[in-house]
């Protein structure tokens, strides 16, 4: 008499996990890095950081708005930006894609009063690590202007995203 056991394969499946896709307010800050392209002999033309916070709401899974500040130190000084931010996430899943347009006016408080504008559109990936929080990466194209010259940068950022 012969008998067989046999048992089934138990899988762990960790859960996907997504940022919040409910409406409400939603923080993102991030660290950011400019090289300058093209002529970047000119102050605030070769390269800049700076850290910046943006709150918005977040309308619906995919659509984010609000404003943001933050500070910018150049090779010519320091800028304070005062912008609007829009951000789409393209697929949301737990690497969810997104692309950025924001932009406003970058301010010189050391008694130059310079007043530029810019433009940053972005493209970038966010990691969801809780329902409520993420990092995000990216990269885009900074271009600001003034009464001066118009400087142009490669940026990349990173940073925390989270959801209220």
């Amino acid at each position: 008499m012969s008998s067989v056991f046999a048992q089934e394969l138990l899988r762990y499946e960790k859960p996907l996990v997504l940022l919040s896709a409910e409406k409400g307010y939603i923080t993102i800050n991030e660290f950011t890095v400019g090289v300058g392209v093209g002529i970047v002999d000119a102050p605030y033309a070769r390269q800049f950081f700076g850290i910046s916070t943006v709150h918005a709401y977040q309308v619906n899974k995919n659509f984010i708005a609000g404003g943001g500040t933050g500070i910018n130190f150049y090779n010519g000084g320091s800028l304070v930006p005062l912008f609007l931010d829009f951000r789409y996430r393209i697929y949301v899943s737990r690497v969810t894609p997104y692309v950025v347009a924001n932009g406003g006016l970058l301010f010189d408080f050391s008694g130059k009063k310079d007043i530029r504008a810019f433009i940053n559109p972005s493209v970038g990936v966010s990691y969801t690590i809780k329902p409520k929080l993420a990092l995000s990466f990216g990269t885009g194209l900074f271009v600001q202007w003034g009464n001066v010259a118009r400087d142009t940068y490669l940026n990349l950022r990173t940073g925390v995203i989270y959801k209220f």
